[in-house]
């Protein structure tokens, strides 16, 4: 399709360049009650050269047929000849005068700056187009512009009728001389302006080209979550953009947060691993966080940065995906509660899926499952259930605190004795003979003094985990004792290389020390 004719276009410049007056302007103006007779005259007087050429040339032509008119005039006899040559004579003036009324009229020519813009009717309707260009450029500007008169000319005279132009044609013309605004097409996200452009279907391109990675022959849809606006208008001529500089723009972030909510299983580092972000940059974000204390529903920013549009895509996607066996329990009063055997493997199944899947981005926001072919049927798997009961020494797999009071020490560098060390455990300060208990269940595997610690007791849990209690001031228990969650095992003290009565509180992990903050409530 063809674009449409550019209303604020520049045009070349035509006339007088060397910007001159015209010859003919300030000559005199038609009276309008002059008698036409004298209108003819003054017609004949206003005309410019080329015109005057014409006329000369038809005056040659009409005088070389009045030649031979006059020839056979004279052969008539007299009283006929004169009233011949009255009726033709007059006949001749009303005809000439006729043909140059119809094709010449008065009109007014506009100048700018020296140079021809048009002419039209009269100068009122010259006026009234500089009144109208005033108002639209006004209106685009935003405050009132009105040219200067020392720029504009306004002179009337002899215009041939087919010359003549029309207001909105000389409303173009001088529009395009000023070069102070032009016809566009203006490109807004969310109501905020973001470029400009001359030609028609420019942004619709560009905007395709965007949406252009998120489609593929499985697209049902592809459309931008922000609002979307090409308007065609009247703009500013500083407003109007390079386009190579808008598609940078349009595919780049402004300031805007993007927070992310702590779900069950996430740790500092995956959340930062899934953001492509560093443990350092995402600390950086949240500055002041205790990443040590993470809380399911805490929210995390993870950018400053949000791009300017966001392509919401609706794709459909078929793949295999795995099926869960179920898990069938056979009691077995051999075992204790809470324990669990494989008496015979599960197996997953497979099927074929079709999903409609929706994403922001590249992020997923929702998965519909148009349709699921079984392939392979699960298997079920059997396990053994325990129904024996527990010995209340036996550990259950979490921890409690193990005495009250206030946090002194945390977990990780500090300066003590001045110097800096690593603290592998917490310190839990109160009164002396505060009673201590096992964070769970287990055995004793240690309970004395050792240098540092003072009066300790290790208790292994299994699985690899041991609790460490130190700078005791007594001790309730032996090597070897079974111990369950909560039982008193010690006192507290200040033993060891200690400030003051608190618990040292470790939690080890194949001999690794743990930040204890992580296993307890």
């Amino acid at each position: 399709m063809a674009s449409p004719k550019n209303r604020y276009q520049p045009t070349e410049k035509r006339g007088n360049q060397s910007g001159q007056q015209p010859s003919w302007q300030g000559r005199q103006r038609f009276p309008e009650s002059s008698s036409p007779w004298q209108q003819l005259r003054l017609l004949l007087r206003g005309c410019t050269p080329a015109v005057r050429r014409k006329l000369c040339n038809q005056a040659l032509r009409l005088r070389v047929g009045w030649c031979g008119l006059v020839s056979r005039l004279r052969a008539l006899p007299a009283p006929r000849r004169a009233y011949t040559a009255a009726f033709l004579a007059v006949s001749l003036t009303a005809a000439a005068f006729s043909v140059y009324t119809v094709r010449y009229t008065t009109g007014t020519t506009v100048i700018f700056d020296g140079v021809e813009l048009g002419t039209v009717a009269s100068e009122s309707e010259a006026r009234a187009a500089r009144t109208s260009v005033e108002r639209t450029i006004s209106a685009v500007l935003g405050y009132d512009f009105t040219m200067e008169d020392s720029q504009l000319a306004y002179s009337t005279g002899l215009a041939a009728r087919s010359a003549l132009v029309g207001e909105e044609e000389l409303e173009e013309a001088l529009s395009s001389t000023l070069r102070v605004v032009e016809h566009g097409y203006a490109l807004y996200i969310d109501g905020d302006f973001i470029g400009a452009t001359q030609t028609e279907g420019t942004f619709e391109a560009l905007l395709d080209q965007v949406k252009t990675p998120y489609r593929s022959e499985n697209t049902v849809s592809a459309d931008f979550l922000e609002r979307v606006e090409v308007r065609e208008c009247d703009l500013p001529v500083e407003d109007f953009t390079n386009l190579a500089d808008t598609a940078l723009l349009l595919n780049s972030t402004k300031a805007g947060e993007v927070t992310y909510t702590v779900a069950e299983g996430d740790c500092w580092s995956l959340i930062a691993q899934d953001h492509n972000l560093t443990n350092a940059e995402l600390l950086s974000l949240n500055p002041g966080y205790d990443i040590d204390k993470l809380q399911i529903g805490d929210e995390l920013l993870i950018s400053n940065a949000v791009p300017y549009l966001t392509v919401r895509s609706v794709q459909i996607e078929q793949y295999q995906t795995e099926l869960p066996y179920e898990i069938e329990y056979v009691d077995d009063d051999t075992m204790y509660v809470g324990d669990f055997k494989v008496i015979s493997k599960g197996e997953y199944g497979s099927a074929d899926i079709v999903a409609r899947v929706t994403y922001e981005g590249q992020a997923e926001v929702d998965r519909v499952i148009e349709s699921e072919t079984v392939l392979k049927e699960p298997v079920t798997e059997i396990q053994a259930k325990g129904t024996q009961e527990r010995p209340t020494w036996l550990p259950t797999g979490s921890f409690r605190w193990p005495t009250s009071g206030t946090i002194s020490s945390k977990y990780g560098y500090r300066s003590i004795f001045g110097g800096s060390s690593f603290h592998g455990g917490i310190d839990i300060a109160n009164s002396y003979g505060t009673d201590i208990v096992a964070a769970d269940g287990g055995e004793v595997v240690y309970a004395g003094w050792m240098s540092g610690y003072g009066y300790l007791v290790q208790i292994d849990h299994g699985n690899g985990y041991v609790t460490y209690y130190g700078h005791n001031s007594s001790l309730e228990v032996g090597v070897g004792d079974k111990v369950y969650k909560g039982q008193h095992i010690a006192e507290m003290g200040s033993t060891g290389r200690s400030t003051g009565n608190h618990c040292h509180f470790e939690v080890r992990l194949n001999g690794e020390r743990q930040n204890p903050m992580n296993y307890l409530p």
